[in-house]
């Protein structure tokens, strides 16, 4: 009844509840914004920080080669490791990392098939042994004449000769016969004029055969002897003319065992090399395309690259300077770039023989964008909204008990001054 009729009260009790609202609403902002990431008051990272475990939308491009398959055939979890490799465990970007992704298999044959080499006899010879050594090899050259003058020139230098040599407009064929102790060398030698497409290499131990043809002769020249005296002893004119018929045949064997001997003992202290040299096609020159994708995007930036090469000598070696003080070498990979720049990278082949190609390609990577968030936004309303509540009731429990016993004392005040108020009144009438 108090209530109704006194006016101060009526107003308080009415507004208490919208004081309580406005209040724990200001309340409630406040501490909603103290406690967000970056704030003076929490530390932590920013919403512009590299979060480690987080994977970052990547571009690619898939490129479709007659040769291979594509960038989309490499897998996303590579992709996603990439970029996880990029953040330490502490959340601080780490430096670039390079993902080698394997080799094309429709085209490694092609690009790293190499020409067999030939391989020499692992025994040296020595010139006091029995053992005679041949080798015949196919040597692919841009001049036959020139390689079988080479070839002649390697004989002469270590001691040997030219037994044979012809030639033709598109090859030609040298036999060498270098000292046994030369062996080795010279085949080496031999070998390094051009590509060597063909080798057959044997051995034969003369031992038995060369001990046989000295005892044959031993036994001829011991025949030739016998006769000889015979023929001095012999006084009969028909026996005279046998005699010398025999000494003539023995003679005739031993001439043919000592050529044969001679021959033997050639071919053991000389070995035999036979080269045959042919016309190689003219190789076109050596050539590098690297596709890249994508060519500029925000950090952490990943970028595959492909290096496509031909020509020159078969049997590459690629490499990749990344201009962020990185390499690595491969045909395919990918590769990280973790803080804002303009990167020149510088891709390098290397053939077989020494022929190098280079190429340049210019990434530009860019520092992380800041865009809007739908979920961050929905968690940060509702952080806001649970803050504001959680401000109306601690406003609440404190203002309430306040305003209630503000209002009992009002109550219980306000009959007391009335009713002073009317007995100073009836005081000053009745004066």
């Amino acid at each position: 009844m108090r209530l109704g009729q006194d006016k101060p009260l009526r107003v308080l009790f009415f507004a208490l509840p919208a004081v309580i609202i406005v209040a724990g609403i200001l309340v409630g902002i406040a501490g909603s914004f103290r406690s967000m990431p970056g704030s003076a008051y929490l530390a932590g990272p920013s919403y512009n920080a590299v979060i480690p475990g987080a994977v970052y939308p990547t571009q690619f491009v898939a490129t479709t080669t007659a040769t291979g398959p594509s960038f989309a055939a490499f897998g996303a979890q590579d992709t996603i490791a990439s970029l996880q490799s990029a953040t330490s465990a502490g959340g601080g970007v780490q430096g670039p990392s390079t993902i080698v992704l394997p080799p094309n298999p429709a085209s490694a044959n092609r690009i790293h098939s190499t020409t067999p080499k030939a391989v020499s006899p692992s025994s040296s010879p020595s010139q006091s042994g029995s053992i005679e050594f041949f080798s015949n090899l196919t040597v692919k050259v841009s001049s036959p004449q020139s390689a079988l003058t080479k070839a002649a020139g390697i004989a002469y230098s270590i001691g040997g000769y030219v037994a044979f040599s012809s030639s033709t407009n598109s090859s030609a064929t040298a036999v060498l016969r270098v000292p046994a102790s030369e062996y080795q060398a010279g085949l080496i030698q031999v070998e390094a004029i051009g590509n060597v497409t063909n080798f057959i290499s044997t051995s034969n131990d003369a031992t038995i055969k060369y001990t046989d043809m000295n005892a044959t002769l031993q036994s001829l020249l011991t025949e030739r002897d016998a006769f000889v005296r015979l023929l001095n002893q012999s006084t009969r004119l028909n026996t005279t003319i046998a005699i010398e018929g025999y000494l003539q045949g023995v003679n005739a064997q031993i001439n043919s065992v000592q050529s044969e001997i001679l021959q033997t003992r050639r071919l053991i202290d000389y070995a035999t090399i036979t080269a045959t040299f042919t016309r190689e096609a003219v190789k076109p020159p050596l050539s590098l395309k690297v596709v890249t994708a994508p060519l500029n995007g925000a950090t952490p930036l990943s970028v595959t690259f492909r290096a496509f090469e031909k020509g020159g000598v078969p049997g590459y070696i690629v490499i990749y300077n990344f201009g962020d003080g990185t390499n690595a070498q491969g045909e395919a990979l990918i590769h990280t770039y973790t803080k804002a720049g303009d990167y020149n990278t510088t891709i390098s082949v290397t053939d077989s023989s020494g022929n190098v190609k280079t190429s340049w390609v210019m990434i530009h990577a860019l520092g992380a964008p800041v865009g809007f968030d739908f979920a961050g936004f929905t968690n940060l309303a509702a952080n806001l909204f649970f803050s504001v509540i959680q401000g109306i009731v601690e406003v609440a429990i404190v203002v309430i008990p306040i305003t209630l016993v503000a209002a009992l004392a009002f109550i219980v005040i306000a009959p007391i001054r009335s009713r002073l108020r009317s007995i100073k009144a009836s005081n000053g009438k009745a004066a």
